[in-house]
């Protein structure tokens, strides 16, 4: 096995210097040699977060508290922007309403390239992260005095707009333009703040182990599993409360959160934590001496993982947007006299990603000890099958019946745990193939350009196509994403040998290994 080969180089050794030891005794060292390696192994992916360095646990932490500012808000955005100002929204239109979340969803993750490189090259990564969380921290708080103050404001025209509405009194046109700029500072200081912490977050949690430690995946799997569990406690927190004392607390949880983080940060960063420094000479301190062998063909195939990716989070991202809307207006979301917050339906998804990763662990592990388990591409096809099957379930919904009565709720909450599982399949295993592919030396820019292809470009488009759901007709527009969804699963598949093949000539693993 290539992973033992020093063991082999050892093991010659010691024979050559000690040629009065038997060879009984040397195969008795050297298998001793090899099955420590195997226990170390086995204990690396039986790790659990009290085997990791508190540097891990305080990161992991971090993005869960971040995950839940960032999952509540945008849960709320759409919903918000579109609500009447009767109802204490900004009272916009459903276009404008979901090209503004597309656009902001897609710089969330477009920029951590951008701000990848700024810590990679100047700030540095505990900078960075410092920089970065107390941006989002104050625009979280400016956003929530903003949408107070939209409750509170007697101007009954659309807020937040560039332009003040004509005819508006002198007396509130003032506090109008302040409406409309706090609520566009707040919105770009988000984003300047999530791109230095995105992809800065994932390099410092890989960089909290040495070397080939074989922690280093299971960390990553629970670093993912903070994120959907930071979605599932948003989604019920900020609906609840918005259901309860309105829009201006709701996005408070988002204030609160982040603030939970910062401080953590702030507190124990210092002690548990040495990020990177800025480079010096285009490397940082922390980066190997030199880039493996083939760093081209490794961006390519990344490359193909994040075009593939690409498809899926334009269907997934539906869910704040095009989704929150049909569920909001077009579905019956009581269950008996309760009627279900549509925030809670976000929760859904987390929920189905944190049920769903142990059930993909044991079966990556099962067929892993039979060695069987699929490669990455495989898991990427699979996930985008998942993500179809969600997306045609809203379609049959969402379909044109007889009679004027909404749409049953099951189905859309199915659709959207189905849809999920299919995240679990992808997302378990990017972050440690971004982190072994990328060239070291710019390892955070690369983390946040897969982001930006992925997450960034999806959030985008995915607003964008959004617009058109109300002339296609909501059911024929989840068909479309649906059967566009499964033939990326299909292509994922024909590219397989091919892309294999390549990965051989530089002995790049495609397997992400869990047993």
């Amino acid at each position: 096995m290539p992973a033992f080969g020093h063991l082999d180089a050892g093991a010659e050794a010691y024979s050559h210097d000690h040629r009065l030891l038997s060879s009984r005794t040397l195969r008795a060292r050297h298998t001793s040699l090899v099955a420590a390696g195997l226990q170390e192994a086995r204990s690396g992916a039986n790790a659990r977060p009290w085997h990791f360095p508190r540097g891990a646990q305080l990161v992991i932490g971090f993005e869960f508290c971040e995950r839940v500012g960032f999952y509540s808000m945008v849960s709320l955005l759409a919903l918000f922007l579109s609500a009447s100002r009767a109802a204490g929204g900004f009272g916009w239109e459903d276009k404008p309403a979901l090209t503004l979340l597309g656009i902001f969803s897609g710089l969330m993750y477009a920029l951590p390239v951008v701000g990848g490189w700024i810590a990679d090259r100047f700030l540095g990564h505990r900078r960075a992260l410092t920089v970065g969380g107390t941006l989002m921290f104050s625009a979280y708080l400016l956003l929530t005095a903003i949408v107070f103050m939209t409750r509170v404001s007697p101007v009954q025209a659309p807020m937040g707009l560039w332009s003040i509405p004509a005819g508006l009194p002198t007396a509130l046109r003032s506090a109008y333009v302040s409406v409309s700029a706090g609520f566009w500072i707040s919105i770009i200081a988000l984003i300047a703040g999530n791109s230095l912490i995105k992809s800065t977050l994932v390099v410092a949690l890989g960089d909290t182990f040495a070397g080939a430690d074989t922690r280093r995946e299971p960390a990553y799997a629970y670093y993912y599993a903070g994120i959907n569990l930071g979605g599932l406690v948003a989604g019920v927190a900020a609906g609840s409360v918005a259901a309860a004392n309105g829009w201006a607390p709701a996005f408070g949880v988002s204030a609160i959160a982040m603030g939970v983080a910062l401080v953590a940060y702030l507190t124990f960063g210092h002690r548990y934590l040495n990020p990177r420094a800025a480079s010096v000479r285009g490397k940082s301190a922390a980066a190997a001496p030199a880039d493996t062998a083939g760093s081209g063909v490794r961006l390519f195939i990344l490359a193909v993982f994040a075009l593939l990716l690409l498809v899926y989070s334009i269907g997934s991202f539906q869910l704040w947007g095009t989704m929150s809307l049909f569920l909001e207006r077009s579905v019956n979301r009581h269950a008996s006299a309760f009627e279900i917050p549509t925030q809670w339906f976000t929760s859904i998804e987390s929920a189905a990603l944190i049920l769903a990763a142990p059930v993909f662990a044991a079966l990556w592990g099962a067929l892993a000890r039979r060695h069987r388990e699929p490669d990455n591409l495989v898991k990427y096809a699979l996930a985008l099958f998942l993500g179809a099957a969600g997306l045609l379930l809203f379609a049959i919904a969402a379909w044109p019946h007889a009679g004027a009565t909404k749409a049953g709720w099951f189905l859309p909450a199915l659709g959207i745990w189905i849809q999920a599982t299919g995240e679990v399949a992808a997302w378990t295993v990017t972050y440690g193939l971004v982190y072994r592919l990328a060239p070291q030396r710019i390892v955070s820019a690369v983390m946040g350009a897969f982001y930006a292809m992925t997450l960034g470009l999806g959030g985008y488009l995915a607003g964008q196509v959004g617009t058109f759901a109300e002339s296609l007709g909501q059911g024929r527009y989840f068909l479309v994403l649906g059967v566009a969804t499964a033939a990326a699963g299909l292509v994922a598949l024909l590219v397989r040998p091919e892309l294999r093949a390549l990965a051989a000539t530089r002995s790049i693993d495609l397997y992400s290994r869990t047993a």
